[in-house]
């Protein structure tokens, strides 16, 4: 029997449906808590003109690091990307000769078991 699953979204502030194209993530901090909200567009720009005020009278919080941190290391498990490039070009599978592996390749080359 085939399956089919279906994602709804809903704004989280008046619980109306939204498509996929619909959906504005915002995401806020309040004394060291955040918080996100799923909502519509018009409900992210009420939000944004409601802050507006407190935010233009604040100044920004330099004491805190920032959480977010960027992307860094291999995604090859310690295989040297250029073995794996050197297996994609030698099977015809598209690849760029700088930058980070795509995962999709990655997991290709370990199925392959590595071999050329």
């Amino acid at each position: 029997m085939a399956q089919k699953q279906v994602t709804q979204y809903f704004d989280d502030l008046d619980g109306r449906p939204l498509t996929e194209d619909e959906v504005k993530t915002v995401r806020f901090s309040v004394d060291g808590t955040d918080y996100v909200l799923e909502v519509s567009q018009g409900n992210a720009d009420r939000f944004y003109e409601v802050i507006s005020s407190y935010r233009d009278a604040a100044q920004r919080d330099h004491s805190r690091p920032n959480t977010r941190r960027a992307r860094t290391g291999s995604n090859t498990g310690g295989i040297p990307a250029k073995r794996i490039r050197e297996w994609a070009h030698a099977n015809n599978i598209e690849v760029s000769d700088r930058g980070r592996l795509p995962q999709e390749i990655v997991d290709q080359y370990r199925r392959a078991g590595g071999q050329f």
